[in-house]
């Protein structure tokens, strides 16, 4: 167990639970009258033994560890499990707010195999257009990319290029890290994650951008819609 805290079993909430909304407090108890779900976990697993996947770093009965990444510290949240008209629903209890889930099932997922992922065994088919170096200029949601203007550009971005060589290969960039994967016209398929991106490209003040799905542990694990990438050619 994580963060050296003893496990122990709790078979009550291994499974999948779908985010229904959240409230105020770390104590709120109610499913009627919840706030919109925030967006931080649309899907959550417990999965047997206290096995730990993406930012969750395990559980024990009444606690869930959440880590999100580097040198930041390892959360531990209070969740409980309480019932109302034949649905079982789990409070998480955070710093200042408590997450609702409904449990959906309760199925004992492997961590191998969980997740949203895509068909990457795509044809390779060309796309001149896209062939070269991109680099990193914007980060955010769909609204952001759809509406995106070159003075909103931003440094030091975790992904930081991308670069396509003819034949479908491609090298990712990131601040401590470089991945080799591959593309066909209209997709950059990731290897590593089991996930189909879709890019496109736009013409800004005659300048070319690259626009590109982030489809990560957010998309996989929790269940959100990706947010975007947005590339500048090198030129």
């Amino acid at each position: 167990m994580s963060n050296s805290i003893e496990f122990i079993n709790d078979e009550a909430v291994i499974g999948k639970w779908k985010n229904i909304g959240w409230t105020d407090g770390a104590n709120g108890c109610s499913v009627e009258r919840l706030n919109d779900k925030s967006g931080e976990f649309e899907d959550l697993y417990f999965l047997p033994n206290g096995e730990n996947y993406w930012i969750f770093e395990g559980w024990t009965k009444g606690v869930l560890l959440i880590h999100y990444g580097g040198n930041e510290p390892v959360l531990t949240y209070r969740y409980d499990i309480q019932s109302f008209n034949d649905n079982d629903y789990l409070f998480l209890r955070l710093d200042d707010k408590t997450e609702v889930f409904v449990k959906i099932d309760n199925n004992c997922y492997e961590k191998t195999t969980l997740g949203n992922h895509d068909n990457i065994d795509m044809p390779f088919v060309n796309d001149d257009k896209v062939i070269g170096k991109w680099v990193s200029v914007g980060f955010g949601g769909r609204e952001f990319a759809e509406s995106f203007f070159p003075d909103q550009k931003c440094n030091d971005l975790y992904l930081q290029s991308i670069e396509f060589f003819a034949g479908g290969k491609l090298t990712q960039k990131y601040m401590d890290d470089v991945w080799h994967d591959k593309w066909a016209k209209g997709f950059v398929l990731n290897l590593h994650r089991t996930t189909a991106a879709a890019y496109s490209i736009r013409e800004i003040n005659g300048s070319d951008y690259l626009f590109m799905e982030w489809k990560m542990g957010n998309y996989i694990y929790g269940g959100m819609k990706p947010n975007y990438y947005v590339f500048a050619r090198v030129k």
